[in-house]
């Protein structure tokens, strides 16, 4: 039906103070915009898009203007922060415009003859609403049709479609989708609307069993999205969670890598679920590509926060930062996040060297580069997000330097010891550009002795048994 949308601008900025204080303002994730909302039985519909990504009414509506029975089905094409018009489909995985290449749909292995059904519709001048129905077997296309409606019709009109040329098999499975604007040809009319009611198949078959083609059946599913962040994922909202299982306070955030698209063919593939105070611009790549973000002008500090993760194969979770200036980025550091069972607090310091205005911070369920299908379902959670000069009123937060000890500090010499820390401890040494400088595990002490040549501000991070503890380390020859 439509690509996936890798970053969906949805962030709801309702607090003009807090941004000015906070730089990464609900990184504790309690503060969430919900909705609740029906759609037809085995089928997915549009109202998480209007939701995550337009802001906007729903518009795939239960209404009990009906032709026959209790309920009807109308969609609506709704413009908001972006342009979403009404669909059902009962495919999985609706990526690119071709819909034998779609995923999912229900079991069928009759072959009829064509469609009928009945309509209203309100459809804007220019734009035309439509219904399709696919028909595969074993994921081959036997045949695909379409029929569009136009203009307005008050009142119940019948209508039906030929299947012509004729199935070229006896299919296993039957895709059918309803929109409400020609999205296949990029029109799409704020106001257009398609009522549908009593759909059928001719040809003397029997209707698939999970067809709900009279719109009888409905499930209610309620949506969440947590306010002040753009979100990357789907028209359906895939992968954005609001968990309960936290760190601190009553909730935290919960991403999960899904079944997307990849390329222009809209290969099958793992998409990572992300959240991020910035967005970027379509088609473009690279840290000058995103907007958005929160003012910030600490060249040196440290990003902290929780996470658990749970991934699918050797996937990897990830946390990044963006700085700028003036619009154009100055600076960029993150890091890969490995599995852990139990909250873990991490932390990544940093120093931007110069002047910088905003931040951007992004977490994501998997790497960029992981797009195999094994790597759906990493299951990643993060907590109290935040700087460590922003920490967070009233909330638990970590004492990274509790129980280790780096001295001297500053050391003259460039020779100094780490103490207070276990057997089998990774001890890992950075400069301030994030380079490795020096690693070891501690094998037999509880101390070690680390040497560096260059004078300069370092950064010690110890590993105990994954938890992440990190000191500034002064080096200098006097």
């Amino acid at each position: 039906m439509k690509k996936i949308i890798y970053l969906i601008c949805v962030g709801i900025i309702n607090n003009v103070t807090m941004q000015a204080q906070n730089a990464i303002p609900n990184g504790n994730f309690e503060s969430w915009t919900s909705t609740t909302y029906n759609v037809p039985q085995f089928y997915i519909g549009s109202n998480p898009s209007t939701f995550f990504k337009c802001n906007s009414a729903i518009n795939c509506i239960k209404t009990t203007d009906a032709y026959h029975g209790s309920y009807a089905v109308q969609l609506t094409t709704n413009v908001g922060t972006d342009t979403c018009l009404g669909y059902i489909m009962n495919a999985s995985n609706p990526n690119g415009n071709n819909p034998c290449q779609w995923s999912g749909g229900i079991p069928y292995n009759q072959i009829p003859t064509g469609l009928h059904g009945y309509y209203k519709s309100n459809v804007v001048a220019g734009d035309s609403a439509g219904i399709l129905v696919a028909f595969k077997h074993a994921g081959s296309c036997l045949g695909l049709y379409m029929h569009k409606f136009y203009g307005v019709h008050s009142t119940y009109t019948p209508f039906s479609i030929t299947f012509s040329p004729s199935i070229s098999g006896t299919p296993d499975t039957m895709i059918l989708a309803a929109i409400s604007s020609d999205v296949f040809d990029n029109i799409q009319k704020n106001g257009s609307m398609l009522q549908l009611d009593s759909l059928s198949f001719t040809g003397g078959v029997s209707q698939p069993v999970d067809f709900n083609g009279d719109f009888e059946n409905w499930q209610s599913q309620t949506a969440n999205k947590p306010n002040n962040w753009y979100m990357q994922t789907d028209d359906q909202g895939s992968g954005i969670l609001q968990t309960t299982d936290k760190e601190a306070g009553t909730y935290a955030m919960e991403l999960k890598t899904f079944l997307g698209g990849k390329g222009n063919n809209n290969i099958p593939a793992a998409n990572s679920a992300g959240i991020s105070t910035g967005y970027s611009l379509n088609n473009c790549g690279g840290p000058n590509c995103q907007r958005g973000g929160y003012p910030f002008t600490n060249q040196i500090d440290t990003l902290a926060f929780y996470y658990k993760y749970f991934p699918s194969g050797n996937d990897t979770a990830s946390a990044g930062l963006n700085f700028k200036k003036n619009g154009n980025s100055v600076w960029s550091t993150g890091s890969p996040l490995l599995a852990s069972a139990t909250y873990k607090y991490v932390e990544i310091p940093f120093n931007t060297f110069n002047l910088i205005d905003t931040v951007i911070v992004s977490f994501q369920s998997s790497s960029y580069r992981d797009s195999a299908l094994s790597f759906i379902g990493s299951d990643f959670k993060v907590d109290e997000a935040h700087f460590k000069s922003q920490p967070f009123a009233g909330i638990k937060l970590y004492n990274a330097n509790a129980g280790i000890s780096v001295f001297p500090n500053p050391s003259n010499d460039g020779l100094f010891t780490v103490s207070n820390i276990k057997t089998f401890d990774l001890i890992r040494v950075y400069n301030i550009y994030g380079q490795e400088v020096s690693a070891q595990i501690i094998k037999q002490a509880d101390y070690a002795n680390i040497k560096i040549n260059t004078a300069g501000a370092y950064f010690v991070q110890v590993n105990s048994s994954g938890r992440i503890t990190m000191q500034k380390v002064i080096v200098s020859f006097n």
